[in-house]
């Protein structure tokens, strides 16, 4: 008994360092190193995809570009394609489980990128690639959400995503330096060492929910434990007698009169193709709150996506600038989100509606004043800098807030659909819909801007831009709000923000 005893005690003895692990702090580092690791491959491969497609896959310069449009379209689709599925995995089990594996469809990614030799290899690369971020994006901020105090959730969400722009920030020049002097497999070096450092954070890290049953067994002694796995007792049929769950002869042991009366009362729902398949999903694309968080999101990446296809061309033509001089102006758009943690905090203060608001009218005005733009003079250029910094700080008041906004309006409906969301909760299937959007924001971006600047010229380009910008400003108004977690569906208790 002895023996026994003692090896119940150490298999069900807590993990060392259980609440560091499970801090936020821990938790919202290692979301951080996630979306940093997944901006630290885009933005390193981006750069090298031009010249390996020409000299390792015998692409000729002329299809170039198409294959490079391509890959960001594969990329887009995926993205936005496994983030429903993941969502789902993510708030049925462990969100650390896809956390893990979307690092281990990273790795599978980058080892297709630096061993290929065709295009279609290429392409399958790109696959994973999106279907990775759409884990990391899902599981990822789910794991944060159930850690942090709701309060703080959008200084969080900005800190987290301030991550993948410091990739995308770095990345382009170091792999295009290392690219130069060492070679293409010195790049991919570089690329699995930033893995394996977040194979140590992911490993470190224990989420939430696991930490919380070990806590909760402190309190027990060892020899409590039983020997088989404890299961709570089914006590389904005393809430609902005639549930999915229960088999004929519960149902059959109650009274006639009574299953009768059961039967003729139980209300018959109709579901859509979505609510069967997606029950969950169907409920939030419900929400006309939630959907607008959603499709600022989506309008946050189209932009970004835009910018990112077509200034470099710009520059290129109007100020005759290299590839240097393209790739250091993308400084003034992204030098913003170092502070993505106080833009955030903003909408934890003030309330998600008057900091997103605030955002967009900042991105829409100077992304107009973009289109005057047009000379190779100096008063030219350092105007183009001013007004992409401030598209840059417009862009960070936008997307933490809207992300916290998803965070409350998925409390809100918690509270009168517990029974579908579950006791995994919505969070992860909640972001997934807001990956859906990234990824369709990635795909559209490119393909709008490109073709109206192909077909048109700078100034009107920027104007649908910013038109495009504007749009979810009056959806913003109406629907979004919440300080904190206060909301009550209904209309029996509303936020401050939202009187």
């Amino acid at each position: 008994m002895g023996v026994s005893s003692s090896i119940r005690k150490w298999w069900h003895s807590p993990p060392a360092y259980l609440r560091l692990r499970s801090s936020k702090w821990t938790i919202g580092i290692t979301a951080f190193g996630a979306c940093f690791t997944d901006g630290y491959l885009y933005g390193s491969i981006v750069p090298v995809l031009p010249f390996s497609l020409v000299e390792r896959s015998g692409v000729s310069e002329d299809d170039v570009q198409f294959w490079l449009s391509m890959l960001l379209m594969v990329f887009g689709l995926f993205l936005g394609g496994g983030a429903p599925i993941a969502g789902w995995a993510a708030d049925r089990g462990p969100r650390s489980t896809p956390f893990m594996f979307g690092l281990v469809l990273a790795f599978a990614a980058t080892l297709l990128f630096c061993f290929a030799s065709k295009p279609w290899v290429l392409i399958l690369g790109r696959m994973l690639q999106g279907l990775s971020a759409s884990v990391i994006y899902t599981a990822g901020l789910a794991l944060v959400a159930d850690a942090v105090d709701p309060k703080e959730i959008g200084a969080w969400m900005g800190f987290v995503f301030s991550g993948n722009t410091l990739g995308l920030l770095f990345s382009p020049f170091l792999a295009g330096i290392v690219y130069d002097y060492l070679g293409y497999y010195a790049v991919f070096i570089i690329l699995f060492g930033v893995i394996a450092v977040d194979i140590v954070l992911r490993g470190f890290m224990i989420e939430k929910r696991t930490a919380e049953k070990w806590l909760a067994m402190e309190n027990k002694t060892y020899d409590d434990i039983p020997n088989e796995d404890a299961r709570e007792p089914d006590v389904s049929s005393e809430r609902d007698p005639l549930g999915a769950g229960n088999d004929d002869a519960t149902q059959q042991s109650l009274p006639a009169d009574e299953r009768s009366s059961l039967l003729h009362s139980k209300p018959k729902q109709s579901r859509s193709w979505l609510g069967r398949l997606f029950p969950t999903i169907a409920v939030l694309a419900s929400s006309p709150r939630l959907m607008v968080a959603v499709y600022g999101c989506f309008t946050h990446t189209m932009l970004l996506a835009s910018i990112d296809s077509i200034l470099p061309l710009f520059v290129k033509r109007t100020f005759e600038w290299t590839s240097t001089g393209a790739g250091v102006i993308f400084l003034t758009i992204t030098c913003p989100s170092l502070f993505g943690g106080f833009f955030g905090a903003l909408s934890d203060r003030y309330g998600s509606r008057p900091v997103c608001l605030t955002g967009l009218a900042t991105t829409t005005l100077n992304l107009a004043l973009m289109g005057l733009v047009a000379h190779n003079a100096l008063l030219d250029k350092i105007l183009l800098c001013i007004f992409l910094l401030f598209v840059g700080v417009g862009l960070n008041l936008i997307f933490p807030s809207l992300a916290a906004d998803l965070f409350y309006e998925v409390d809100v409906l918690a509270e009168t659909h517990s029974e579908t969301f579950g006791t995994g909760g919505a969070y992860a299937q909640a972001y997934s819909l807001l990956c859906l959007a990234l990824g369709a924001g990635t795909s559209f971006g490119p393909i709008w801007a490109g073709l109206f600047y192909q077909m048109t010229n700078w100034p009107i380009t920027m104007a649908t831009l910013a038109g495009l910008t504007a749009l979810p400003a009056v959806g913003v108004f109406f629907y979004t709000g919440g300080v904190a977690n206060k909301e009550k569906q209904g209309g029996v208790e509303a936020s401050e923000s939202r009187v």
